[in-house]
């Protein structure tokens, strides 16, 4: 596998589990409120689909313009993808909204999931980071010691 691909798989998988958690602290937090309905169970998950969408056209692009030999086409690709993709995100998480309102036929959404679904992935993103600093940094310490192991 390559080493985009593999890339694109891990960053992926953190974006999905990110998504995952989220999912289960919003039902958590609103079973405790005494405020849960199958809505906010239906908000997060379409909240997350559309963030999971979002990131894996991003690490698509990334992963391509990572390829390219011209710098100065891959710069055009990631500026395009970026308002392509900013505008998705905009009529999705619309949409979900829109469906969470009294101006919709049904209301299979709360509003609250699908808009703080926006906010988790950074914070996926941030611990996926802390972790490749440790891994890195183990890595740097057990070569640095000369004998091959973790550190630990």
């Amino acid at each position: 596998m390559s080493e985009g691909k593999k890339a694109m798989r891990e960053f992926m998988t953190c974006i999905a589990v990110g998504q995952a958690a989220y999912t289960a602290a919003v039902c958590i937090g609103f079973a405790i409120a005494g405020r849960f309905a199958l809505s906010v169970l239906l908000g997060a998950l379409y909240g997350s689909a559309a963030i999971i969408v979002y990131y894996y056209l991003f690490a698509r692009t990334m992963t391509r313009a990572a390829d390219e030999s011209d710098p100065e086409a891959a710069k055009k690709r990631i500026q395009a993808s970026y308002s392509l993709r900013m505008l998705l995100l905009a009529i999705l998480i619309g949409a979900g909204l829109f469906l969470s309102t009294d101006y919709s036929v049904i209301k299979p959404f709360h509003w609250l999931p699908v808009i703080a679904s926006v906010i988790m992935p950074r914070i996926s993103i941030a611990v996926w980071q802390l972790r490749q600093k440790r891994s890195v940094a183990k890595e740097t310490d057990g070569q640095k010691r000369g004998d091959g192991s973790d550190g630990n």
